[in-house]
């Protein structure tokens, strides 16, 4: 089994990525929807914020670094046990994708055998975040600015063009993983 991770910052066009990859073969996990599972009525995050609703934790979190860094020891080792779990049942698949946004935050990386690293430029991330978000633009950059994101990985997609190309890259990226298996 291969096993890629794709990251990179918010907006970035990770869960595009995937969906290519999973129309390429690939079976798909997205932790961003498995936190959101975790969150849902959990009682550590109640207790700590009194609330579970997403818009108001990301009010909350998205302000302050430290509340940040407690709500994610609740969630990333929940993530981490689902995405094993999802390995274990997946392991007579040939290839499995799975988008972690906190990859590197959450000390992921060694899971998989590949690192897709997917960027934009900040101005089209702010667009992105704030059409599909509904979000404005003061809330779009500081969701953009609570992480600061280096790119790193084996491969990086600059995500500055069109879905065209973006499908090219990701093709192109897996055609070079393929070849060495």
């Amino acid at each position: 089994m291969i096993k890629i991770a794709i990251t990179g910052p918010i907006a970035s066009g990770k869960s595009l990525v995937e969906e290519f990859l999973r129309q390429e073969g690939a079976v798909t996990l997205d932790t961003d929807r498995v936190a959101h599972k975790i969150l849902e009525n959990n009682p550590k995050v109640l207790a700590l914020f009194a609330t579970t609703d997403r818009k108001q934790l990301g009010e909350i979190v998205f302000s302050d670094t430290q509340k940040l860094k407690k709500l994610e020891s609740i969630i990333h080792p929940e993530v981490k046990r689902i995405v094993q779990e999802f390995f274990e049942e997946n392991k007579d698949k040939k290839l499995v994708a799975v988008s972690v946004p906190l990859l590197y935050e959450a000390n992921m990386e060694t899971m998989f055998d590949y690192v897709i690293m997917v960027t934009a430029n900040e101005d089209i991330r702010l667009q992105r975040l704030m059409e599909t978000r509904n979000l404005s633009k003061e809330e779009a950059l500081k969701r953009i600015r609570a992480r600061d994101v280096q790119p790193q990985g084996d491969f990086i997609i600059e995500n500055n063009d069109t879905i065209d190309n973006l499908q090219k890259k990701v093709k192109n990226i897996l055609m070079q993983i393929r070849e060495k298996h």
